[in-house]
Parts: structure tokens; C-alpha cells; sequence
């Protein structure tokens, strides 16, 4: 039997879209987005195993685990939006899952997130072995940290960090080895050479000033994706659905009525 994935759906119309949260967070993160969203379709909110209400996988804590467990909740052909780790999930989902998504969202997330030779704008590993190794001795302090660097340099980064710590703490904190788990998926996926095999209409939306996954990284990636375009917003960090949530909102509205209707100078 599967572990139940937890969710919240709110709205009635539309196309149905999924939202996938980041490391450390639970489906809560998104309580403005679908607010907003559910005037226009009809929007679910998804704890990752280990994370809110949803418990852990009962195999290993992978990737391609996490992915499959995902897909059996998500209706057929519907849009699915990604955040950091949430949206290398979702990438793979569109792998192992083509049929399952019409649309592809991707916000600050990456096909690879930490760097190597060809990849230098990503974050170096050092910093992922660092919050593995702090986890097992203050896991809030852990967490605390990891929300300091979304925020830096953003604009408001102070409002942001106050919304992303009550988004943070709305709920049961994350299992440990749920944390350590997507910690090692961070620190060891590399998607770049499947990239190809993403058919779906995708849509990137990268914050300027994010220092975790930084649009530099987003440009290299979009070459590699057979349909996508990328939209770069101003001021915004790690988090642009909080610090800029109005032209976040308006961005999926309209890629997901028509992906066409995305004008952008960072179009492929």
C-alpha cells in the first residue's frame, strides 16, 4: 500500500494545477499563490513525503521514489509548478510521467544544483555537506539558516524572511530524514542530460537577485529544453511568489490559458 500523500485543493475551475514546495517547507508555503490561483483553476498543495501531513516513502528516500509516489495523486494532462527541490521532482514526474503533466513550471529550480566545471553559477557542495552536518546537531538552527540565504540580496528580503518563517513553522516541521534525504538529492541529481526528453510546454521563472539558484544557471538550461522560455524577475530572490506575488500570479495565469502568451526577451 502507498503512503498517503497529503494535500489541499482549493477553486473549481480551470485546469487543475499542482504545486510542489521546496526543501524544508510543507504544502502551507503556497497559501497566497493558491489563494490567487483558485480564482482561475482549480489548484492542490502537496507536502512532500516526510514534509507537513504527508509521511515518509516506506523505500528509499529517492528521487524517482518521490516522483512515482507524486504522480499516482496528480489527475491526467494537468499543470504542475515546482519550487528548488519541488521542481526537480517535478521534472521528473515529466520523465517517468509524461502523461501526467500539460504544463511544466519551474521557479528556482535547476536541472543540476550544485556546480562543476560546466556548471560554475551553481552553488558549490561544500554548503549542502554543511547543512548535512549541522542537521544532526540543531535542526532548527539548520533550517533557520538555509532560509537567511533565499532572501539574500532580494528586495524586502526582510517581509520575505518573516513570511518564510511562518510559512516554515505552520506546521509540523519536516521529518530529519525526510530533510537529509532531499538534501542528497540536491546535492547528487543531475537532470541536464534528460532535459531533452521534455516535450511539455515549460516555463522557468528565476528570481534576478536569487544566490541559491541563480538565472545565470537558468539561461545554460534553456537551451537544453525542447519547449521552454524564461521569465527573470526584478528584485526578487530565491522566493518571487512571496516578495513579488501579484506579476508571479499573473506569469502562471497566462502560461497556463496560452504558453504563447508569454512575451519575454529570455525566450528561446
Amino acid at each position: 500500500m502507498l503512503p498517503r500523500i497529503n494535500s489541499y485543493t482549493s477553486g473549481n475551475n480551470g485546469d487543475p494545477i499542482t504545486l510542489l514546495h521546496g526543501w524544508g517547507f510543507n504544502g502551507a508555503i503556497w497559501e497566497e499563490t493558491a489563494r490567487a490561483l483558485a480564482n482561475n483553476a482549480r489548484v492542490t498543495c502537496i507536502d512532500l513525503p516526510g514534509h507537513g501531513q504527508s509521511p515518509m516513502p516506506t523505500g528509499d528516500y529517492t528521487i524517482e521514489v518521490l516522483a512515482d509516489l507524486i504522480a499516482e495523486t496528480l489527475p491526467q494532462q494537468g499543470n504542475v509548478l515546482g519550487w528548488s527541490l519541488g521542481g526537480m521532482i517535478a521534472m521528473q514526474i515529466a520523465l517517468r510521467h509524461p502523461e501526467k503533466i500539460k504544463r511544466l513550471i519551474l521557479v528556482g529550480s535547476v536541472a543540476r544544483f550544485v556546480c562543476d566545471n560546466d556548471w560554475r553559477y551553481a552553488i558549490s557542495p561544500d554548503i549542502l555537506h554543511a547543512f548535512s552536518e549541522s542537521l544532526n546537531d540543531d535542526l532548527q538552527q539548520t533550517l533557520q539558516r538555509f532560509l537567511a540565504l533565499q532572501i539574500q540580496s532580494s528586495d524586502d528580503s526582510r517581509s520575505t524572511l518573516r513570511k518564510l518563517r511562518e510559512l516554515m513553522n505552520s506546521n509540523d516541521a519536516p521529518q530529519p530524514a525526510a530533510l537529509q534525504g532531499g538534501l542528497q538529492i540536491l546535492q547528487n541529481i543531475d537532470l541536464r542530460q534528460q532535459l531533452s526528453q521534455l516535450r511539455q510546454p515549460t516555463l522557468m521563472i528565476f528570481g534576478k537577485r536569487d544566490t541559491l539558484t541563480r538565472p545565470q544557471t537558468a539561461q545554460q538550461m534553456l537551451p537544453l529544453l525542447p519547449n521552454a522560455q524564461l521569465e527573470i524577475i526584478n528584485g526578487a530572490g530565491h522566493a518571487p511568489f512571496l516578495s513579488h506575488g501579484e506579476q508571479f500570479t499573473t506569469l502562471i495565469e497566462k502560461f497556463i490559458k496560452d504558453p504563447r502568451s508569454i512575451s519575454s526577451n529570455h525566450k528561446q
